[in-house]
């Protein structure tokens, strides 16, 4: 195993300065979940763990599914010197569902790890993947979190299809696709978001770029 290839990016606009992450963007605009996170973070709080340390756990997991899932549609080795072996045990565990997953799936990546700039909405984002599933084209998004979909993530998908077909004009979008893998049992759970949900989520995407346009004029 030699070889990482890290999650994230800085996003660069033409003018040189730097695009707001989709991801950034729902986060501070969006509180759709907030009750349910306050709700989780009390439960893991009385249960005498540190919320703020497990949520870190578990991003690093997922940073580390990410990974597995891009060197094995790359071709890449992986290094996991830098997670723990409780988060390299998890993340192959929902690794072994993704690939339980691709086994019985017509599924062929075109695209994984996809770096996009939108200069009308001045924002960048990370595409999971970009595949043909059943010869149609589907914008897919790697999830470990043990619950979902979530709006937020609908959002997200939403932009990322947005993103997508504005760099791709001849392109069109199928429907998009929230894959979970259990980091616990190894189980995977499929999430068919369909086209009209897509554009809802983009609808309130770009409200949520104004939103925080606006805000900085406060």
């Amino acid at each position: 195993m030699a070889n990482t290839k890290l999650h994230g990016n800085n996003y660069k606009l033409k003018d040189g300065k730097r695009a707001a992450s989709v991801t950034t963007i729902i986060g501070n605009m969006l509180g759709w979940n907030k009750n349910t996170l306050i709700a989780w973070a009390k439960r893991v709080t009385m249960a005498g763990e540190d919320s703020d340390a497990v949520m870190r756990e578990a991003g690093q997991i997922g940073t580390l599914l990410h990974i597995l899932i891009q060197a094995h549609i790359q071709g890449f080795d992986v290094d996991t010197k830098d997670f723990t072996p409780n988060q390299e045990k998890q993340a192959l565990l929902a690794f072994t569902g993704y690939l339980n997953w691709v086994k019985k799936t017509d599924f062929k990546a075109l695209a994984s790890e996809l770096t996009l700039v939108n200069e009308e909405l001045r924002v960048g984002g990370t595409i999971d993947c970009i595949a043909r599933i059943d010869d149609k084209l589907v914008v897919v998004d790697w999830k470990s979190s043990k619950y979902g979909p979530y709006p937020e993530m609908i959002v997200q998908l939403g932009a990322y299809v947005y993103m997508y077909e504005s760099a791709q004009p001849k392109a069109k979008v199928d429907h998009g696709l929230i894959m979970r893998f259990g980091k616990e049992d190894g189980k995977f759970h499929q999430h068919h978001i369909d086209r009209a949900k897509i554009d809802a989520g983009a609808q309130v995407f770009k409200h949520c770029v104004a939103l925080n346009k606006l805000k900085t004029l406060l």
